[in-house]
């Protein structure tokens, strides 16, 4: 007898801590509509925010959302943080430095291709399809 009322006190014991666990879980995770936006890629569903990686392939995609991913991390502008302020030529993602001339064999190949997202001074974009130093 006090062999199975020991086995129901353990049992009930496991329990308590189940649950416990379970709703100190459910206290320490925040709202997703709080931090970050839930969206439908063709990916999968996914919760966004600025400055998040993201698939530069799929900029399209974000821009339903009102986000772009023209440097493979979010952002809400179409600059994609290349502002004028800083040392990046705008209209080009990845950033470009700004210099005189840039010609496609002075850009490392990690940075290729380029995107052409304004003006294009360094005249990359030869065919004007967006794209700059794609071969």
């Amino acid at each position: 007898m006090l062999r199975g009322m020991r086995r129901i006190a353990i049992l009930f014991a496991l329990l308590a801590a189940v649950a416990a666990g379970q709703s100190a879980k459910s206290s320490r995770a925040a709202p997703a509509s709080a931090t970050c936006t839930s969206v439908t890629l063709s990916w999968g569903q996914k919760c966004i925010a600025a400055g998040q990686f993201c698939k530069i392939q799929g900029d399209a995609e974000y821009h339903r959302y009102g986000y772009h991913c023209h440097t493979g991390r979010l952002s809400r502008s179409a600059a994609g943080g290349n502002s004028t302020g800083s040392g990046c030529e705008p209209g080009y993602s990845p950033c470009l430095p700004r210099v005189g001339d840039l010609n496609c064999a002075d850009i490392p190949a990690s940075k290729k291709p380029v995107r052409v997202t304004g003006s294009d001074p360094y005249r990359l974009d030869g065919n004007g399809a967006g794209w700059g130093c794609t071969r």
